[in-house]
Parts: C-alpha cells; structure tokens; sequence
C-alpha cells in the first residue's frame, strides 16, 4: 500500500514538473534542471561586418556557381523579389552554408549563410531565412 502512494505521489510530481514546463514553453523558455533558461526562438546577436570582412566573404563566394536563376520552377516566384536587409528569402531560394575558408577566419559566421541573387551577397541568419547584410557581388568594397 506505501508503494503505491509513493507512485501516485510521484506521479502528480511528475505531471506538475510537465505542465510547469508547458507553461514555460508558452512563455518562451524552458528551464534546465540547473535553473538556467534556454529561450525556444533563440536569435543570433546582431550581425555588424566590417567592408573587410564583407570583401573577404564576396571574393570567397564569386567563384561558387549557385547564383539564383529565376528560370527555374522553384525560384521563378522570386523574379519580382527585392532584396533589403530585414526580409527574408522567398520560398525556393535556398541559402548556402559560407565557404570554410570564411568561417575558418570567421567562426561567429557559423550560423550565417548566403544566397547569390541579382548581383547581390545576402547574408542570411540560417535559422529564421532573415537578409542580415548584403552587398554587390562583383564590386570590391573599400
């Protein structure tokens, strides 16, 4: 009989701890059993690149061939697309991961990938498709 309290004890214990984490969730964490929040929806910090920086990533990708061709059924849609830091990249433009030369030299670029379209580098933030930084592909930046 003590045993089977003891499991309904841990049972409601057990459903507590869940639906402290369901509320949690709601509210955009989630607590480790540390005590240290984790966030759901994390975001990268801000991207700030130098024109060093932006010219070293441009010369890396000019010779990658994956510029966005809007003949193509999958990107056909995003003829009319116009690129700007803040929007995100239509469905069917697929980002690329950065050449390892740049994260070798730049590892916070990490989580960062690119997508060559209208003569522009977009940098995109991998997980939300968000444009962070763009600039011309074939001008170098002073």
């Amino acid at each position: 009989m003590r045993a089977s309290a003891i499991i309904a004890a841990l049972a409601i214990m057990l459903g507590g701890t869940a639906l402290s984490l369901a509320q949690q969730n709601a509210q955009g964490a989630v607590e480790l059993s540390n005590g240290t929040k984790v966030p759901q929806n994390p975001s990268l910090s801000k991207l700030n690149l130098t024109n060093m920086q932006r010219e070293q990533i441009r010369k890396a990708v000019l010779t990658e061939h994956n510029e966005i061709e809007f003949r193509l059924a999958a990107t056909k849609s995003a003829k009319d697309f116009s690129p700007a830091v803040g929007a995100t990249i239509p469905k069917g433009v697929k980002a690329q991961s950065l050449p390892s030369p740049v994260l070798s030299q730049m590892p916070e670029l990490r989580d960062y990938m690119y997508v060559k379209m209208k003569d522009q580098v977009l940098i995109v933030n991998g997980m939300t498709n968000k444009i962070v930084d763009m600039f011309p592909e074939t001008q170098p930046l002073s």
